[in-house]
């Protein structure tokens, strides 16, 4: 996809989108991009609240605007074939790319004093690998189901859907109802153990293969059960074993049901398989 090499006639008086393109925001990708909304106080309002976290595959800051895109980060980030993540992408060239816009409402995505036209941009720009290998890119806007009642976030949305469309990008609308809760809570918290200075001083790689070996040897015992035994058995400092039960899903080598609540009164085969995890 070519990014925008400098700013558009349509943005190019406006003094703020100039600052923000010189800073180089909307353009790269990995841990280069820079998004063009971040969420400081300064610069950010929102009714819900803002998120700043370090991604695990890019290796940066994500700045999410809103709870909702909050957790579709997290499921975005989750996913195995999602290798790239870039937030609060601009379509700077909107007025360029899309042809038929006569009757699209541009005016109503304008500062009210100053008349100057804001940017319009997606919540996510996604880098997906293919069956074959292959790389494409997706967008994916992100709502709430209340929002959908305003006239003028459909005229926002209609705008993105022909930008995309002209680009031969696929693009969606993912509402609240489609980001399960317990899941992106289930992600968040395995995937803390993937951060650096996540609070255990633990050799993670060594002792995880051990935990593995208890979860194998005692799958007809509760999960509590197990990791109280590990923990003992292996003179450790109590939450050891719990800490590396979630580096272990985090890292695939085990599964469960990410989408219900991990009950650890259950017994350890009825609750997670080992093995054969696709990562």
């Amino acid at each position: 996809m070519i990014q925008v090499d400098k700013v558009p006639i349509f943005y190019r008086a406006n003094k703020k989108v100039q600052k923000y393109f010189k800073e180089g925001r909307g353009r790269g990708v990995g841990k280069d991009y820079i998004p063009w909304t971040k969420t400081h106080t300064h610069e950010f309002s929102s009714k819900g609240r803002a998120t700043r976290t370090l991604g695990i595959k890019t290796g940066r800051i994500h700045h999410l605007q809103s709870d909702n895109q909050y957790r579709a980060f997290l499921l975005f980030e989750f996913n195995k074939r999602v290798t790239d993540i870039r937030e609060s992408y601009p379509l700077l060239d909107v007025m360029e790319v899309i042809d038929e816009k006569d009757d699209l409402r541009f005016d109503k995505f304008r500062n009210k004093e100053t008349k100057e036209p804001y940017v319009i941009t997606t919540n996510f720009l996604l880098t997906v690998k293919k069956e074959d290998g292959s790389e494409n890119l997706v967008a994916r806007t992100v709502k709430n189901v209340s929002e959908l009642n305003r006239k003028i976030t459909w005229e926002g949305l209609e705008i993105e859907r022909r930008y995309w469309l002209q680009k031969n990008i696929d693009w969606k609308v993912i509402t609240n109802k489609q980001l399960p809760r317990q899941l992106a809570k289930n992600i968040e918290w395995v995937r803390e153990t993937l951060l650096p200075g996540s609070g255990h001083d633990v050799a993670k790689e060594t002792l995880s293969i051990k935990l593995l070996r208890y979860l194998l040897d005692y799958s007809n015992i509760t999960l509590r059960e197990v990791l109280r035994l590990f923990d003992k058995n292996e003179n450790v400092a109590k939450g050891t074993g719990l800490y590396l039960f979630r580096y272990l899903i985090a890292t695939r080598e085990i599964n469960v049901d990410m989408n219900k609540k991990i009950v650890f009164s259950s017994l350890v085969g009825d609750l997670i398989k080992i093995g054969g995890i696709d990562k």
